[in-house]
């Protein structure tokens, strides 16, 4: 029995190949998934796992009863959400620590006193890391995971993306939506990207160039798309909803906002520009690694410093920052020199996928199998 926890959707990006990967290599495991966001909940395939719920609180008598009742062999974390009551109890019973896909913000609490001093013993627990980036590596050890118990694996997220079949029908019903012009895919678009967004498609419809833009919220609900539509139309823009492969047809405007869930990743098949939310708010930059994965620029926030899969494509090119005090104008400048230029696109497009690494999944895979004694 393995227990795999991931917080949230990112959380669970890193664990689901790993664990597919476990799983082919050993049948007769088995897998509870646990998990604090109600996010997680919808994207599990229900194959993947024999059992799935929420953590329970992390105190003593809870996490001692669920320990005694699941009897887990291993006990894996995806990125380093480690609870201390958790890790304390499943210590105590003998039971391995893993952490797959393991990253820590450089301006992360933990790195501080009195944070680091009191999860110190939380993290001497861990009996094996797989660390995103050697950087990562390097806070883990300040936190107090020992160096022999850390490896740097990549991130297990790029194998999942990497490797997932897209569905085309989200992109062709784009693509025919677009009738020819380009297409910015605006995804996890956070309220504080609203300030930028849309005065900057009230910009670019009115000096150029043709531009198709789709917005997918963060979090799609009916408050957030009113919100974002509303102000939409107190720049003169029109918008109409769209609920992917529940409408036949996309409304007939310049702009959509999707009201559905899980269609992101097959819209950026479809699109020729990618601005990625979250970026105006330290530690929220959403994942990057699903438009770069099908070749598209990605445009970014000012605030993205931390996000380990940013930091690269922006060396390289294939993420463009919006700079200055003036966000309306670097992102107006940005899409439109990007809609312009075919050729750009495709040369930071191909920057930005040239960054994603495979094989993490496989190497995390073989060390969890060398925890389970097989």
């Amino acid at each position: 029995m393995v227990w795999a926890h991931a917080a949230s959707v990112g959380e669970q990006q890193v664990l689901e190949p790993v664990l597919a990967r476990l799983t082919r290599a050993r049948p007769d495991l088995r897998v509870v998934l646990t998990h604090t966001s109600p996010s997680v909940a919808p994207t599990i395939r229900p194959a993947a796992v024999c059992h799935r719920d929420y953590l329970p609180w992390d105190t003593r008598g809870p996490m001692a009863s669920v320990l005694d009742a699941v009897r887990p062999s291993l006990l894996l974390f995806g990125r380093g959400d480690l609870w201390p009551e958790l890790v304390c109890a499943a210590r105590a019973r003998g039971i391995p620590i893993a952490v797959a896909g393991a990253s820590v913000r450089p301006g992360s609490a933990r790195l501080r006193l009195p944070a680091r001093f009191a999860l110190r013993d939380v993290h001497r627990a861990v009996a094996w890391l797989g660390a995103v980036t050697s950087p990562d590596a390097d806070r883990w050890r300040r936190l107090g995971v020992p160096p022999h118990r850390i490896v740097v694996t990549g991130d297990p997220r790029h194998d999942r993306i990497l490797e997932r079949m897209a569905d085309p029908g989200p992109a062709t019903a784009v693509r025919s939506w677009a009738a020819g012009c380009p297409v910015l895919v605006a995804g996890s678009v956070e309220p504080e990207d609203d300030a930028a967004l849309a005065p900057t498609l009230a910009r670019l419809a009115a000096a150029g160039p043709d531009l198709r833009a789709v917005i997918v919220p963060h979090e799609p609900g009916e408050a957030r798309i009113g919100r974002i539509r509303r102000g939409l139309a107190d720049r003169g823009l029109t918008a109409g909803i769209w609920r992917g492969p529940a409408d036949r047809t996309a409304p007939a405007a310049p702009i959509l906002i999707v009201a559905a869930h899980g269609l992101l990743a097959d819209l950026y098949l479809g699109a020729d520009i990618a601005y990625v939310g979250g970026g105006f708010r330290r530690g929220r930059l959403h994942t990057v690694a699903e438009p770069a994965a099908v070749g598209l620029p990605v445009i970014i926030g000012p605030l993205w410093d931390g996000a380990a899969d940013a930091e690269p494509m922006v060396t390289s090119g294939g993420a463009l920052v919006l700079r200055g005090d003036d966000a309306t104008a670097a992102l107006a400048s940005a899409i439109s020199q990007l809609a312009s230029h075919p050729d750009e696109r495709s040369n930071r497009g191909l920057a930005a996928r040239g960054t994603l690494t495979a094989g993490a999944s496989g190497m995390t895979a073989d060390a969890l199998l060398g925890l389970l004694g097989h």
